[in-house]
């Protein structure tokens, strides 16, 4: 596994003795979760070293954004097609960024971030490969999780949902605090390991070693893709007839 590199030979013992590991969030009804995927995040050059996209995106996480943009998009086509619901996640803040909170604390860059207009792009707009369709959802937030402070959950239940694929950034940060809450709000979760990236190569795989162990399955785009296809009636919902931003 994409974690075993950084793992003791008594961290994998443990873990075999455990026995926690499994494919054991995926349900039968998903959603497509696509977090944060945004021009802040994923910066603007596909390709582009780490190194470089910061100094024009502070969050930038370089070229491996671009690399699981590409499976995102394979991803929320096969939904779509399935009448599988796809949610966006995105952050929102005030011109002068006094709602954004902890995050001023956090990060010595933030001043630089608001507004963030390299090239007249929004860092919160979603990236353009990835642009929501009228029937998909997008939720707007100010913290990690998806789901906090956000309609996340309702809309989930609206949408008859009990599970959800995520996709997205950062792997370590918002992907794995969204995990954790949507388990909270009892749905199944498998993280979709080549549809998330991160800054750090060691905090994207441990942070989907924690989802594996303690919140859901961790798969790749593949497996993803063959269990949308394989679901008998993937979604009974009724979505969106127009663009939502809710």
């Amino acid at each position: 596994m994409i974690w075993d590199p950084y793992l003791s030979k008594a961290d994998r013992a443990r873990v075999e003795r455990t026995g926690l590991i499994g494919p054991e969030g995926l349900g039968s009804k998903p959603a497509l979760m696509i977090i944060d995927v945004s021009w802040g995040f994923a910066g603007d050059q596909p390709g582009e070293d780490i190194f470089d996209a910061i100094r024009r995106w502070p969050n930038a996480c370089g070229a491996e954004s671009w690399e699981a943009i590409d499976r995102i998009a394979e991803l929320a086509t096969t939904a779509r097609s399935l009448g599988v619901p796809v949610i966006y996640s995105t952050g929102r803040a005030r011109a002068d960024a006094w709602d954004i909170g902890s995050w001023a604390w956090k990060n010595n860059r933030t001043a630089e971030q608001i507004p963030a207009t390299p090239h007249n792009l929004d860092a919160n707009q979603i990236v353009a490969p990835l642009t929501p369709h009228m029937q998909d959802i997008t939720v707007y937030k100010r913290k990690p999780s998806a789901f906090f402070g956000a309609p996340t959950a309702t809309h989930l239940r609206r949408l008859g949902c009990d599970s959800v694929l995520m996709t997205g950034t950062t792997t370590s940060g918002c992907v794995r605090a969204s995990a954790v809450d949507a388990v909270s709000h009892g749905f199944k979760v498998a993280a979709v390991a080549d549809g998330c990236f991160d800054r750090s190569q060691s905090s994207h795989a441990i942070a989907l070693f924690d989802i594996a162990m303690r919140y859901g399955s961790v798969i790749d785009t593949v497996q993803a893709v063959s269990h949308l296809r394989e679901l008998p009636d993937p979604s009974s919902a009724t979505l969106p007839e127009s663009s939502s931003s809710l």
